[in-house]
């Protein structure tokens, strides 16, 4: 009866670590990923690339880089990561003059906050930078670098701009800006596949997936002495 009995805390236990952990893993791995769904502004730049005056880009698996319409290079850029490129070419300008690179804008649907994980997918060749241009909704705009690297996924936490964001008299972000700033790679410049926005969790998310942990490793260590 009594080896019944402890099964039975033993499946119970269990199944009340595992729902706290499930609980607490729901919100990270439910924490909508946004992919780019709109586009505004797409400008060539006075730069010259692959095709100078053109819009070029492709497809690793497709092709590339080919001339593309201004219908495709926009669309090249929304969505999940797809191996459809839009090439970037662009250069370093001096401080306070207009940007001279290919340059795009890719919104989400809505304003997001700085709260948000930004991730730029890059596809082709690594040590390829770009100017971002993190666009507020009151006209303001945060310009910050990157570059990237072997994996071709940039990472960027938002909340580190939030006090900059707040001393610009702005709260929220309305799209970003892509400039690029090489003309490296056989297709030259910062090839853009995709961008996306995903909440970052609350620190209460991760205090109850810590909770759902302690309640297995403490089940699991009470059966060892049992």
């Amino acid at each position: 009866m009594g080896s019944i009995n402890q099964v039975k805390q033993y499946f119970h236990s269990s199944l009340v670590a595992l729902s706290l952990g499930a609980i607490a893993l729901s919100p990270v791995s439910a924490a909508a990923e946004t992919f780019g769904s709109t586009t505004d502004t797409l400008l060539r730049g006075s730069v010259g690339g692959s095709f100078p005056g053109e819009f070029y880009g492709g497809s690793l698996s497709g092709g590339f880089p080919v001339v593309l319409t201004e219908a495709e290079a926009r669309s090249s850029v929304l969505g999940a990561p797809d191996d459809r490129f839009l090439s970037l070419p662009g250069e370093p300008g001096v401080s306070g003059t207009a940007f001279t690179g290919a340059y795009i804008e890719v919104g989400f649907g809505s304003n997001f906050s700085a709260n948000n994980i930004l991730k730029i997918w890059e596809t082709g060749d690594s040590a390829e930078s770009a100017q971002l241009f993190l666009w507020t909704d009151n006209g303001g705009n945060i310009q910050p670098t990157v570059t990237t690297n072997a994996a071709g996924v940039i990472t960027l936490d938002l909340s580190g701009y939030a006090g900059i964001l707040a001393g610009l008299g702005a709260t929220a972000f309305t799209k970003v800006g892509i400039g690029g700033l090489d003309v490296l790679g056989a297709s030259q410049g910062f090839d853009l596949d995709a961008i996306s926005i995903s909440p970052i969790p609350e620190p209460s998310t991760y205090a109850l997936l810590l909770a759902g942990i302690a309640v297995l490793g403490w089940n699991v260590r009470r059966n060892k002495l049992s």
